[in-house]
């Protein structure tokens, strides 16, 4: 049987109905349509502070879709409650430029067991470098789906680059050993809490080639599987880790420099010096 649409409904002309209705009724600009293909954060307060990473495959390793946070973590009741089950205890103690605080004065195995015992992680160097490229791309959808402006994306990327004062910085997942028995560097990352709430390495790799210099600036996009620089470039600076058993990574901007640091000590501890949470993403209803 074939329908016919007819040319009236109720005494009004059908053709140029739905222009009407817009005419009348348009659509909000400024809030967008879902993007179906980002999973739904469910278990977390404010998605929309989150921007999606898609998955990603790294030669022998890969992460699965995430939500970064947008901010580096500050205080909350769940934080405090975390604290307390660590046993330390947290403050904000630096302030990003949009007058967001957040928790500083913590060292990098702090850090880390936070954002454990909030139910996350923290991101390491590949990752991390990752989100930057997410920024850099000016596409990018948060937790609910929904694009986020690019003027927003830029925003965050000067946060975390961008050479001015204050100095701000975050810990990342990223732990190197030297060991004499191999006479080679390997890098620890994925960690988790044990029992006792002692970190462990989930991932344990030789640290593939890259540059073994301090100072230079890299080219972002050259980053190997490990996110370590293959290449000089003009995106910002970089300090090798040392062969000294005591060199972790944080990136960090100040009004004379920004840069990867891969061999600070994991006992430093600045008031400007925080970590960002993120979380695995799942889809709604999983």
């Amino acid at each position: 049987m074939k329908y016919q649409i007819p040319k009236t409904f109720m005494g009004k002309p059908v053709e140029g109905a739905m222009k009407r209705v817009l005419e009348v009724n348009p659509l909000p600009p400024n809030n967008p349509a879902p993007v179906t293909s980002s999973p739904i954060i469910t278990n977390l307060e404010s998605p929309e502070d989150y921007l999606f990473l898609p998955r990603r495959t790294y030669g022998s390793w890969s992460y699965p879709d995430l939500h970064v946070s947008m901010y580096r973590l500050g205080m909350s009741p769940k934080v405090e409650q975390a604290g307390q089950q660590l046993g330390i205890i947290f403050s904000n103690s630096a302030k990003e430029s949009n007058g967001r605080d957040y928790i500083g004065n913590m060292h990098w195995e702090e850090a880390l067991k936070l954002n454990l015992g909030l139910g996350g992680r923290t991101l390491n160097p590949r990752q991390f470098a990752d989100f930057l490229l997410l920024l850099k791309s000016g596409n990018a959808v948060d937790g609910t789906g929904r694009k986020v402006p690019e003027t927003k994306l830029t925003e965050i990327l000067d946060e975390i680059t961008t050479v001015r004062s204050p100095y701000r910085a975050e810990w990342l997942d990223a732990d190197f050993k030297y060991i004499d028995s191999t006479n080679k560097l390997w890098i620890h990352s994925a960690h988790s809490l044990d029992q006792n709430n002692n970190l462990n390495p989930g991932n344990m790799d030789v640290l593939e080639n890259c540059l073994m210099t301090k100072g230079n600036r890299i080219n972002l996009a050259t980053m190997n599987n490990q996110g370590m620089p293959t290449e000089t470039g003009n995106d910002f600076q970089y300090w090798c880790p040392d062969k000294d058993n005591k060199s972790v990574a944080w990136f960090g901007a100040d009004s004379d420099s920004a840069g990867l640091y891969c061999s600070r000590n994991p006992t430093d501890v600045y008031s400007s010096l925080g970590v960002r949470h993120v979380r695995e993403a799942r889809a709604k209803n999983s």
